[in-house]
C-alpha cells in the first residue's frame, strides 16, 4: 500500500502486482498442460489414457488456481476528498471495475479487519466501518504487521476529521525531581 496527499485529497494504493504475476505463472503454465492433454503436443498420440487425463487435471487446477489468485487481488485505489466531502473507492480487477462513493458523514471510520490466516496467526486489512454497521474490506492483501496497516487507518482518520492527530510525549529522566521519578 502506498499514500500520498496534497492539501484537500489523500489517494490510497493498493497494488498487488507480485499476486498477479505469480497468478499469471500459474494460469500460463496450467493452461499449457490443458494444451497438451488436448493434443496440443506432439507426443500425445504416444501417452496413455490416465497420463492425459492427470495432465488435464493438475493443468484445469493450476489453471484455476492462477485465475483466483488474480481475482482475489484486485487494484485498489481510495480517493479522500476533503473539499467535495466525499471517499471513493475503485477497484480494477479481472473481470472489470468496480466504483463506489461514500460522504463523509456516511463513514463512521476507517480501522483494521483483523482475521486468522491459515496458521491461526492473526492478519489485518484496512476496512472501513460505515455509520449503519456496515463494514466494507479495503484492502485485499492482509498484512501480519498490525502497525503497517494502522498507520493508513489513521492517517485517513485524522485527513477525514474523525480522529485527532496523535502525539507522543517524551520527557528527559533530568525533567523530573528524584521522588517523581521514584
Amino acid at each position: 500500500m502506498q499514500i500520498s496527499q496534497t492539501e484537500n485529497e489523500m489517494i490510497i494504493r493498493e497494488t498487488p502486482g507480485c499476486l498477479w504475476f505469480f497468478g499469471l505463472f500459474f494460469a500460463v503454465i496450467g493452461g499449457l498442460f490443458v494444451y497438451g492433454s488436448w493434443g496440443g503436443f506432439t507426443n500425445y498420440d504416444g501417452q496413455s489414457f490416465w497420463t492425459v487425463t492427470i495432465t488435464f487435471l493438475m493443468g484445469s487446477i493450476a489453471f484455476i488456481t492462477g485465475i483466483w489468485l488474480i481475482y482475489r487481488a484486485p487494484v485498489t485505489r481510495v480517493v479522500i476528498n476533503r473539499r467535495e466531502d466525499f471517499v471513493s473507492i475503485v477497484q480494477y480487477g479481472l473481470f472489470g471495475r468496480q466504483y463506489s462513493e461514500f460522504d463523509f458523514e456516511e463513514i463512521e471510520q476507517f480501522y483494521l479487519i483483523e482475521e486468522r490466516d491459515g496458521e491461526g496467526d492473526l492478519i489485518w486489512s484496512l476496512g472501513m466501518k460505515l455509520t449503519d454497521d456496515e463494514t466494507i474490506k479495503i484492502s485485499s492483501l492482509p498484512s501480519h504487521d498490525e502497525r503497517f496497516k494502522q498507520d493508513f487507518a489513521m492517517k485517513a482518520n485524522i485527513f477525514m476529521g474523525k480522529q485527532l492527530p496523535a502525539c507522543q510525549l517524551i520527557f528527559d529522566s533530568e525533567d523530573e525531581s528524584e521522588e517523581e521519578i521514584s
